[in-house]
C-alpha cells in the first residue's frame, strides 16, 4: 500500500480514542451500526464499509490494536486493499477518520462483525 505502521501514528490513534482502548470495547457496544459480514465476499465487504463512509478522499488512521501498530491512508485505500488489511478470525482492524470536531470509526473484529459510529473526544 505504501503505507507504514509506526508507534508514532499508533500514539496517535490512541490519543484520537481520548487516551485508551477502552473506548473500542464501549463504541462497539453502544455502535450506530452493526453488520455480520462472516459470509461476505470482498466486494461485499468493501461496498457495505461504503456505505459507512461519508467521504471517500478523507484521511484515516487505520490500526491493529493487538499489534501496537497504526499507519495513515485515505478511505479509498483502506477499500481497495480492505482484504490486505484485515484478516477474517484473526484481526481487529479501526479505522478512524481525522476530523476533529466528531470522528467516525470503523470497526472489523475478529469475530467477523462491523462496527460504525461516530465518536467524540
Amino acid at each position: 500500500m505504501g503505507i507504514e505502521a509506526n508507534t508514532t501514528t499508533y500514539n496517535e490513534f490512541i490519543q484520537a480514542l481520548g487516551g485508551s482502548l477502552d473506548k473500542i470495547v464501549e463504541l462497539t457496544r453502544d455502535s450506530e451500526h452493526s453488520l455480520d459480514i462472516s459470509e461476505l465476499s470482498t466486494e461485499e465487504l468493501q461496498n457495505a464499509l461504503r456505505d459507512a463512509i461519508e467521504d471517500v478522499g478523507q484521511e484515516v488512521l487505520v490500526a491493529w490494536p493487538a499489534d501496537h501498530a497504526a499507519a495513515r491512508t485515505t478511505y479509498r485505500d483502506a477499500l481497495e486493499r480492505v482484504d490486505d488489511l484485515w484478516y477474517p478470525s484473526m484481526d481487529d482492524l479501526v479505522i478512524l477518520d481525522n476530523r476533529e470536531e466528531a470522528r467516525h470509526i470503523i470497526i472489523l473484529d475478529h469475530e467477523e462483525r462491523l462496527f460504525s459510529a461516530t465518536h467524540t473526544t
